[in-house]
């Protein structure tokens, strides 16, 4: 026969466990707007930064689909180089391009052209993503020329952008990075998410020039 004693400690132990699981979904962080004087400093040290390279994962999702690749993306000033490698890069995805110019090259089909970054996302893969946005947000700056909204969350760090119907989300940082930079971020509107994971970031570095496509 159960005792009582026994019954009691078990609801306690139950409702103590209810209160945590209840907490913790309760529990969100708490952002707060950045003030002009802020975002200025942020900007004005992250504007600086048109040489770099980074490693890491991409994935998008949409809808009806979730596809993932591995992300090399190399910025020589207006350049650009991004090789996505499988499994939807498959053996290797080159977008590359300028202001005047973006190619999406494919070792078996060949190579696409189009106008814009954007333009070429859309008609192969399917994809409305601001890829020209792309070049300023992974630097957790705004586009230029648009309205946005940022907040900081409770480390004092830059943590969403909400810009052009966008919501980019900045959740873990390379802090020994000056300045910091990204580790990972989520960029979504409606169904659909990109969300980037950046292993390594490289500044200023040793690459030969991109190929200009003009």
């Amino acid at each position: 026969m159960i005792s009582s004693v026994f019954l009691l400690r078990s609801l306690v132990f139950l409702l103590i466990l209810m209160l945590l699981l209840l907490g913790g979904c309760a529990s969100t962080e708490v952002l707060k707007p950045t003030g002009e004087s802020y975002m200025q400093r942020h900007n004005d040290e992250r504007t600086k930064l048109t040489h770099w390279q980074m490693n890491g994962k991409i994935r998008v999702k949409t809808a009806d689909s979730s596809d993932s690749a591995n992300l090399l993306w190399q910025q020589n000033g207006q350049q650009y180089r991004i090789i996505l490698s499988g499994p939807f890069g498959q053996s290797g995805a080159t977008i590359q391009g300028d202001p005047y110019q973006v190619q999406l090259l494919l070792p078996e089909k060949g190579a696409y052209q189009a106008s814009t970054p954007e333009q070429l996302l859309h008609d192969y893969f399917g994809w409305n993503l601001p890829l020209s946005h792309l070049f300023y947000w992974v630097r957790t700056l705004p586009a230029p020329l648009l309205p946005y909204q940022s907040n900081l969350n409770e480390q004092q760090q830059l943590a969403q952008l909400i810009q052009d119907g966008w919501e980019i989300r900045y959740d873990r940082y390379h802090e020994a990075l000056k300045p910091m930079l990204p580790g990972r971020m989520k960029i979504s509107k409606g169904d659909l998410q990109l969300t980037l994971v950046i292993n390594q970031w490289q500044l200023e570095p040793d690459f030969a020039q991109l190929s200009s496509f003009r």
